[in-house]
């Protein structure tokens, strides 16, 4: 499996649906993404608190994202959903809670050290993304990038930003300071797809060696984006497909082959194909199964004691 985790969805807040000429232009860059042997992509949706002020109240209109608008992709690639938070403010984390109940991935873009500080040490989060192309917000420390993977919090940047000659410098000099405080580790690349730019898409054995001319050897580089990226896809889905993400619901198959679950969504809530599938029917069958065992041992130690 090889894993593109961000592909920006064209809207803007979570009341605007895409329009069907974005939709065509979603549509054609999906279609390139396959051509070049992606198989898993996340499209995701930007969410900046500072121009968005007002969110839904009603969890099931979190997720602007309408997979069932892609079904022609339905075989062909494995489509999940993904937020970040462009975060500038501490108190921006309120809603992360509800956006993992409707999205498949969670990320921070911090725009400050305090910002990402709290966000490694307080939240259960699935990606961070730097903001390559610009100065980062901090001096990227060994402890504090450790620490993050560690908790299973990996690190994203984008490779469109190396192929724009105006950012390559910057994107460069970030990368390496990434790389040195990663010890190579704990990291993601994806293609950051602007469907407004579909000439920096790139196939991942071309980003891989571009990768190995900044620093990254050739085995690392490749896990950025199949080992590491399935392992950010599994994270993610298991906050919600399993029981104290201990018990899983169906195995890691299940859990990134997701065309079961898209389709049981869109019969079971008709309007709303977005929500994910959780365990609430798991753990409801489970205390069913715990009180049909107590009633049992309670029979059998009365016959006993007859």
């Amino acid at each position: 499996m090889i894993c593109d985790l961000n592909v920006i969805y064209p809207v803007t807040d979570f009341t605007t649906r895409i329009t069907e000429k974005d939709l065509t232009k979603l549509k054609c860059g999906l279609s390139t993404l396959e051509q070049l042997g992606y198989t898993h992509v996340a499209l995701n949706f930007r969410y900046s608190p500072q121009l968005v002020k007002k969110i839904p109240n009603n969890v099931n209109e979190l997720n602007p994202i309408d997979v069932t608008q892609l079904q022609e992709f339905k075989e062909r690639l494995k489509i999940f959903t993904r937020i970040t938070v462009i975060a500038n403010d501490t108190s921006q984390f309120q809603h992360i809670a509800k956006f993992q109940q409707v999205f498949d991935l969670v990320t921070i873009e911090p725009t400050n050290e305090k910002v990402l500080q709290t966000a490694i040490s307080n939240l259960d989060l699935d990606l961070i993304s730097m903001d390559m192309a610009n100065r980062l917000p901090c001096y990227m420390k060994h402890k504090t990038v450790c620490s993050a993977v560690e908790k299973g919090i990996y690190f994203e940047f984008k490779y469109n930003d190396l192929i724009n000659s105006s950012t390559r410098s910057m994107t460069i000099s970030n990368i390496k300071q990434l790389i040195r405080a990663s010890r190579s580790r704990g990291m993601v690349c994806s293609s950051g797809l602007d469907i407004d730019h579909l000439h920096f898409v790139r196939s991942y054995h071309d980003v891989v060696n571009l990768l190995c001319v900044i620093g990254l050897d050739n085995a690392r580089a490749s896990q950025l984006f199949k080992d590491w990226s399935s392992k950010v896809l599994l994270n993610g889905r298991l906050r919600v497909k399993s029981f104290k993400q201990t018990v899983v619901i169906s195995g890691d198959d299940g859990l990134i082959d997701n065309r079961l679950e898209t389709s049981v969504s869109a019969e079971s809530k008709p309007g709303v194909s977005n929500t994910k599938m959780d365990a609430s029917g798991y753990t409801h069958e489970k205390r069913k199964l715990d009180l049909l065992e107590r009633e049992k041992a309670k029979l059998e130690a009365k016959k006993q004691k007859l």
